[in-house]
């Protein structure tokens, strides 16, 4: 067993360079960087347990359980690290190939797959051979690992076959190394058995993988880029309306100046011209306020707050609710969902406005359905990391004329400041929804006939995102900023707002139910939690018991000024301090002994 020193020592200084330069830069924590980090422990390992070897093995009969014990390790070392570079590729095609749903699935069959050909190797018998100055180990033991590897080079085809769109990819440059160097290495040692290159195949290989994974600087310029150019656009589409409020304002600013000089000049039919300059200035009026509303393109423009959400539970909870909301009428309605089982479990996008556009058209089929029936379909069409949610809700009621279904669909894309109030209150007309929908670049369709019922589509564009953290801009920089965060539970945005301005510099996520704060609470971590105690549907005693489990962190209870004397139950209950509403401004103090 024997590749030369020289081999072994070249390869462990740079596994340790790698070692030393790869773990101390800030890296994204995905599954990539996950896997490479195990690919250069074992690698090491890997380096060290053959240099033992190759000290011992001239005189392996003298210490035979030993040199069985450290041969069979570094045998079942090589199955790992064929294990780890095999599940690598796997991934990196699973992802290509928008199949990131997958993943866990995957993992656990290279596991049971890795854990099965270690214990197989320790159970296997091995034996050296030892004549003319060549030693090398062989029998059932190490051929498993011959096994292993041509059953991952098998998997590492299958997957370069499955994604040739993308064979370019920097990523795949791994298998190509493995199967062309390792076809070599295994060629020569079958030449040469005492030749073991292995070793430094997968050193070599580890290496050049540092240069092939995901770079954390380059991905925060590629984003910074993107809202570079999002700016741009912004800023040419402002222009572009300002050019052309300033061509009208010209013409009723030149009939003004006209004719009020035709009146300086001759008195006559001056009542005329009089009315003429009334309609121009109205002109005039409307052309400037138009103009000064540019500002709604910024101020009174919709927020969409992105987030990575659970589908399952939030599909969940609205299958609950709606059933609720049905209970509560005692119409004879019969609830009848579907939802496709291709949705991935973790998506990104403004869950809870997605949430307020459902249930406001529930709302609506509800209101004007006696009996029959309420159906909501979800299906989903993947394609490039994206996922088209098309909802679509169905129900038996009175249906509507095609005159109000052009009320619903023509409207403006610019959301009032009264609309806006009403998205905070979550008291949602189809014609809000509709507005909503289109400012989340998503489209709302309506087919209706009156006596026979209603068929509502929405299509709103998701982003696919993983269950772990995503090595995004925003998540990266809160990993190196290490940047503190409080969980507001409220469906008041004047609450939030005021605890944004008390607490500046904190970032504050605000959740409207119970569940979404105890799926937040389960992968992130906050200061202290607030809770408002009129929630829809809930209470604040009910959302504590779902989350005093989850943290150990302070939780404050928002309570209104006539429960003021029933706080003391509250503290008893389990919250660490309660705050009054109506007091909000001198309240907030309190918060000073959490920050």
């Amino acid at each position: 067993m024997k590749t030369g020193i020289y081999f072994l020592v070249q390869s462990l200084l740079f596994t340790i360079l790698l070692m030393v330069v790869y773990f101390n830069k800030k890296r994204i924590d995905n599954i990539d960087n996950r896997i490479y980090e195990n690919l250069i422990i074992v690698s090491l390992i890997e380096i060290t347990l053959e240099l033992f070897l190759d000290i011992i093995m001239p005189h392996y009969e003298k210490v035979m359980i030993l040199s069985v014990f450290l041969a069979k390790t570094y045998c079942a070392t090589i199955a790992l690290w064929l294990a780890l570079i095999s599940m690598y590729v796997t991934i990196v095609t699973l992802i290509q190939k928008n199949k990131e749903q997958m993943q866990t699935i995957t993992k656990k069959i290279y596991k049971v797959i890795g854990l099965t050909s270690i214990i197989l190797i320790y159970i296997l018998p091995i034996k050296f051979h030892n004549q003319n100055g060549e030693y090398y180990a062989y029998g059932s033991s190490v051929n498993i690992d011959y096994i292993m590897s041509f059953a991952y080079s098998f998997a590492g085809i299958i997957c370069l076959i499955w994604n040739n769109k993308n064979i370019k990819n920097k990523k795949f440059i791994p298998i190509f190394l493995f199967l062309t160097l390792g076809g070599v290495c295994g060629y020569i040692q079958m030449l040469y058995p005492s030749l073991l290159l292995s070793t430094a195949v997968h050193t070599f290989i580890t290496f050049l993988m540092y240069f092939t994974i995901e770079n954390p600087d380059m991905q925060m310029i590629e984003e910074l880029s993107e809202n570079k150019k999002l700016t741009e656009q912004n800023y040419e589409e402002k222009t572009k309306f300002i050019f052309k409020i300033s061509q009208d304002l010209k013409k009723p600013l030149q009939d003004i100046t006209k004719i009020s000089n035709e009146l300086i000049e001759n008195k006559e039919n001056s009542e005329e011209k009089i009315r003429q300059i009334n309609i121009s200035s109205k002109q005039l009026y409307t052309y400037v306020n138009n103009a000064l509303d540019v500002s709604k393109i910024d101020i009174n423009s919709l927020k969409i707050v992105e987030n990575a959400y659970n589908t399952k539970n939030f599909f969940e909870e609205l299958k609950i609710r709606i059933k609720r909301e049905i209970e509560k009428t005692n119409k004879n309605i019969e609830f009848r969902y579907e939802i496709s089982n291709d949705i991935p479990e973790y998506l990104k996008g403004d869950n809870t406005k997605l949430k307020q556009i459902i249930m406001s058209v529930i709302y609506d089929s509800i209101k004007y359905t006696e009996k029959g029936f309420i159906e909501l379909n979800v299906n989903t069409i993947i394609k490039y990391g994206i996922c088209r949610l098309m909802i679509e809700i169905s129900d038996s009621g009175k249906g509507m004329n095609i005159h109000k279904i052009n009320e619903i669909l023509n409207v403006s894309e610019i959301i009032e400041k009264k609309e806006q109030e009403r998205i905070n209150k979550l008291d949602i007309t189809l014609p809000l929804a509709h507005k909503i929908i289109k400012t989340m670049n998503g489209s709302f369709i309506i087919k209706s006939e009156e006596n026979i019922g209603t068929n509502f589509l929405i299509i709103i564009d998701q982003q696919i995102k993983e269950k772990q953290k995503e090595k995004t801009l925003e998540n990266y920089s809160k990993k190196i900023l290490n940047e503190k965060r409080i969980l507001i539970v409220s469906i008041d945005s004047d609450i939030v707002n005021k605890v944004q301005d008390r607490c500046e510099d904190y970032e504050i996520i605000n959740s409207l139910y119970g569940k979404d704060a105890v799926e937040r609470l389960k992968n992130e971590n906050f200061e202290f939690i607030l809770i408002d105690n009129e929630l829809t549907n809930e209470s604040g005693i009910d959302v504590l018991k779902q989350i005093k489990d989850k943290t150990t962190k302070p939780i404050i209870i928002l309570i209104n000024k006539d429960e003021e004397f029933i706080s003391k139950h509250y503290l008893e209950d389990g919250f660490n301090e309660f705050i009054i509403k109506e007091e909000l401004d001198s309240e907030l103090k309190k918060l000073n002994k959490y920050l």
